[in-house]
């Protein structure tokens, strides 16, 4: 379709708009979140970490609460996540489907992430029993979406509160050092600047999170082979 010249100089003006836009922020990496946020948010988890479910049914239980109330979102590929995966939990009857299990520091910290910016977009977590066909355990058996059996310690997330979560963005820049806060040590996070096509970008200094390369699609979080617990949960 041919764009008048208008509709030419009105795109180029607003494509200036933006990398003056895009320039500000990279130049202030620690930008105040709250100007896309849904609620004011923490940088370190203190609030958010007090009384978390300490158990996978209870944990699951609040999850079906947020996702009832639209703080919790599944991308539609991925729609499975409730019925085979946060709903047996939260029903006590995952035993039957073992395969369909989630680690439970990964149902705590959506909790978190929810409580801190009022609401999280997931796109993948356990492969085995929601994919999109295209991600599956069949392709990438060793994805930590699949390992270690029975209990799959990744999540992928596409928005926090307002904020688009790509890797290579403000909103990651924001949510990637809440993480580190309370995630334990040899945690992991898919977030590398200049691979796999996302371009160069500043990314915050981690103490807990190694990174790897991945696609500028999602932010991927896991634990690796870690199994300590997350870290600064207290209660009151």
């Amino acid at each position: 379709m041919r764009r008048s010249p208008r509709t030419v100089l009105r795109a180029a003006l607003l494509l200036v708009v933006a990398l003056v836009a895009g320039a500000a922020t990279a130049a202030s990496p620690a930008a105040p979140a709250q100007a896309w946020l849904s609620q004011p948010a923490e940088s370190r988890c203190v609030e958010t970490c007090v009384n978390v479910p300490t158990t996978p049914q209870a944990a699951a239980q609040k999850l079906l609460e947020y996702n009832a109330s639209g703080q919790l979102i599944i991308e539609w590929a991925e729609r499975d996540i409730i019925p085979k995966e946060i709903q047996p939990i939260a029903d006590g009857t995952i035993g039957a489907t073992p395969q369909c299990n989630i680690d439970l520091r990964t149902l705590q910290t959506l909790i978190i992430v929810i409580r801190n910016y009022g609401s999280v977009q997931v796109s993948d977590l356990n492969r085995h029993c929601a994919n999109d066909g295209v991600a599956t355990c069949a392709s990438n058996p060793t994805s930590r979406h699949c390992t270690p059996a029975g209990s799959p310690n990744a999540m992928d997330l596409t928005w926090i509160g307002g904020g688009r979560t790509r890797g290579n963005d403000v909103s990651t820049n924001v949510l990637l050092p809440f993480l580190d806060s309370f995630m334990p040590p040899g945690s992991r996070a898919g977030q590398a600047a200049g691979s796999d096509g996302c371009g160069a970008y500043w990314m915050p200094p981690l103490a807990n999170i190694s990174r790897f390369a991945d696609y500028c699609t999602h932010i991927h979080v896991d634990f690796g082979s870690t199994t300590a617990a997350l870290r600064g949960l207290t209660t009151r």
